[in-house]
């Protein structure tokens, strides 16, 4: 069933509206709530199936997808894969109640870039999602602790195949500068850019600099990517 809001003014991050996927309707609703006091003119619709969600996507437009992991028609890790596949251009942000850690290792596996728990409270989960309007992945604290000890206990003591090393590194120089490495320490903490501009003192602008550099020295497209190769390649130590 969807839900049509009224246009309004967005942020670049929700301009294409939002497809809700969970089988509970009581999350799906409160999600769907939350939403709509985020971004008041969001488009949003919600899906009860993995059927459901399918055609809906093959049918209208959408910037991203919440996807519950423990839906009751299978694993949600199985759509988050078919989205990455068949809609690479669709982000989709996982979400569940508790943070299992077989469904946030299988999310990001997956492809998810952000994971929300539905066990907190709406003003956090309002502040969580509200970092899609300024292009970023809402990552609830929790489960940034989670992906730091999953890629920590994945590490394997054999050498493993990764990005050729950059020629900062080659010459002996630090990869990711020192202001680098702070922002690159509290993206993994789960922080939005607004919260890390603040923390520092700079402009979410400046921040989004940075972590555009991070990425461009890691060579990766997303917050959970970076997360996992400073992790690989021992920058945290």
């Amino acid at each position: 069933m969807a839900h049509q809001i009224s246009a309004g003014s967005l942020g670049a991050g929700m301009r294409g509206g939002a497809l809700i996927v969970e089988g509970s309707p009581s999350v799906s609703e409160r999600m769907r709530r939350i939403l709509a006091e985020v971004a008041p003119g969001l488009q949003l619709a919600a899906a009860s199936t993995q059927a459901q969600a399918r055609f809906m996507l093959a049918a209208q437009a959408f910037s991203f997808v919440l996807v519950g992991m423990d839906g009751p028609d299978g694993d949600g890790a199985a759509l988050i894969r078919h989205v990455r596949t068949a809609h690479p251009h669709i982000d989709t942000i996982a979400m569940s109640e508790t943070d299992d850690d077989g469904l946030v290792g299988a999310a990001i596996a997956a492809g998810a870039v952000g994971y929300v728990l539905t066990e907190a409270d709406d003003a956090e989960l309002a502040f969580l999602l509200r970092s899609i309007e300024r292009g970023g992945a809402p990552v609830d604290s929790r489960i940034a602790r989670r992906i730091l000890g999953l890629f920590a206990a994945s590490a394997q003591p054999k050498p493993i195949a990764i990005q050729p090393v950059p020629e900062s590194l080659a010459q002996g120089k630090p990869l990711l500068s020192p202001r680098e490495l702070k922002v690159l320490r509290l993206i993994a903490q789960g922080w939005s850019n607004q919260q890390i501009a603040e923390a520092v003192s700079l402009s979410v602008n400046t921040i989004e600099f940075h972590a555009k550099n991070i990425y461009r020295k890691l060579c990766v497209k997303s917050r959970t990517q970076a997360v996992h190769q400073a992790t690989r390649q021992g920058l945290f130590n």
